[in-house]
């Protein structure tokens, strides 16, 4: 484990995988609007049939779960960590990732949950949290980023495959790498995390910025 502690490693993971998907999810946003010539926004409450014709466009319904263990390591020049996970995802609800400490693979050291309307990330060792709206997210507020767009990729992605790369820009590249395993769909979890009062609030932007400048 070279990355400092795990605490720093825990920090960096989550905000890698909030500037993956504004990243990825902006670049596929910027495409479908270069496909548009004369683009046209019309406000509608859906159908029954437009719903349905949606879930079969992700392969998903409302509620449904996906569940699947993970193995995530990030590279950075000669700086590398290794650890293991748990990714839940219920559709059109939340998607958490879970991570554990790598030397014990027990004990949870930090949590990402991503919900429509707020992101709350968990450094259970420093015991502080961030629990925001996308507009307080800078980054994603620039890139029009929002839950369907994250939903989208994730739940795309990570059911097409058991292997993920990614590498994003950074002083020093940061490759992060994402096995899954026993993929599954169960539904005994809990969907979204309570806080203690005795974990301290943190500003959304400060991970960001903590991350873009290495």
């Amino acid at each position: 484990m070279k990355f400092g502690n795990i605490t720093s490693f825990v920090a960096l993971f989550l905000v890698l995988m909030l500037a993956l998907v504004s990243c990825r999810s902006s670049k596929k946003s910027m495409k479908e609007q270069q496909d548009k010539t004369q683009p046209t926004i019309t406000i509608t409450t859906p159908t029954e049939k437009e719903k349905k014709q949606q879930e079969e466009k992700h392969g998903a319904a409302v509620g449904e779960n996906f569940t699947a263990q993970v193995r995530v390591a990030i590279t950075q020049g000669d700086k590398n960590i290794t650890t293991n996970g748990t990714l839940r995802m219920r559709y059109d609800e939340v998607i958490q990732i879970i991570l554990v400490d790598p030397l014990l693979g027990v004990a949870e050291v930090g949590r990402l949950e991503i919900s429509p309307d707020n992101i709350l990330v968990i450094d259970r060792i420093n015991r502080r949290y961030v629990n925001a709206s996308y507009d307080e997210f800078t980054a994603l507020q620039a890139r029009n980023i929002n839950f369907g767009t994250i939903q989208e990729l994730f739940w795309r992605e990570v059911q097409k495959s058991d292997a993920l790369s990614y590498t994003l820009p950074a002083k020093t590249p940061i490759r992060l790498d994402l096995k899954l395993s026993g993929k599954g769909s169960s539904s005994n979890w809990t969907p979204h995390t309570s806080v203690s009062d005795k974990y301290v609030k943190t500003d959304a932007n400060r991970l960001f910025s903590s991350l873009l400048g290495r």
